[in-house]
């Protein structure tokens, strides 16, 4: 992926906190912003950051047939240095091994870029899975966060302790007879997001799920959770080499 996709990626989900980009594309509608819009992509996860570090997360794909039909643990690591003004330049390791993915680096970031990588790797799933544009799942995901969002405050088990946390949950294509005539194993999906100021980076855990039939396993499901802080000894680049499980 160029640094020009990846901008273009921030504009489609409109993410102006995440990066230096305009705060708004030009094909955005004049609404204010919503909580969950607020939460997600006007925030500065990073402030609390100081030092250069690496935050990882775990990474879980689920599917109903298990490890026999593609099920997979692996490792996101997020390579974090402060600039002076606030900013954060950052690399990411996207999980290893044939589940891959190179995105470029990014420069003075404030807000969690883990949001954006994740959303994109499943917006690339998607496209991969029905033949559909990228830009279609993005653009219906971006406008479910205006109006479509559910925001509540929740509390998450961490190291033993409870933490304060706020929850925002959605289902983009609910209700799109275009998905429901084209895609119809999309049309219920599933979108939780968690953050929490008690955690570096803010971003606890994000998954994107396919609901099964009642009181049943999903059909399939992404997950990624926060697993820990470590230092970066760098002075500039990735902290350390590609990822493993």
């Amino acid at each position: 992926m160029t640094v020009k996709a990846a901008f273009l990626i921030m504009v489609s989900l409109s993410l102006p906190a995440l990066g230096a980009g305009p705060a708004r594309a030009a094909d955005e509608d004049t609404r204010p912003l919503s909580p969950a819009q607020i939460a997600l992509f006007e925030s500065d996860h990073l402030r609390d950051i100081h030092q250069a570090a690496q935050l990882e997360y775990r990474f879980h794909h689920q599917t109903q047939g298990g490890k026999d039909d593609g099920d997979f643990d692996d490792r996101i690591a997020l390579d974090l240095h402060p600039r002076e003004d606030g900013g954060k330049d950052v690399w990411v390791d996207f999980l290893s091994g044939p589940h891959h993915v190179a995105y470029p680096p990014l420069m003075d970031f404030h807000g969690n870029p883990i949001l954006m990588f994740f959303l994109e790797h499943d917006v690339d799933e998607m496209r991969r899975a029905t033949g559909a544009a990228a830009t279609f799942f993005r653009n219906t995901i971006r406008r479910a966060f205006v109006d479509q969002a559910a925001v509540k405050t929740i509390e998450v088990e961490r190291d033993g302790k409870s933490l304060s946390a706020t929850e925002i949950t959605l289902a983009p294509f609910a209700g799109d007879s275009q998905v429901a005539t084209a895609f119809p194993a999309l049309k219920d999906k599933q979108y939780r997001f968690v953050l929490s100021k008690a955690v570096p980076g803010q971003i606890y855990e994000i998954t994107a799920q396919l609901p099964g039939t009642a009181g049943g396993a999903p059909l399939a499901r992404d997950s990624m959770v926060f697993a820990g802080e470590l230092p970066c000894t760098t002075t500039e680049g990735p902290c350390t080499g590609p990822a493993t499980p």
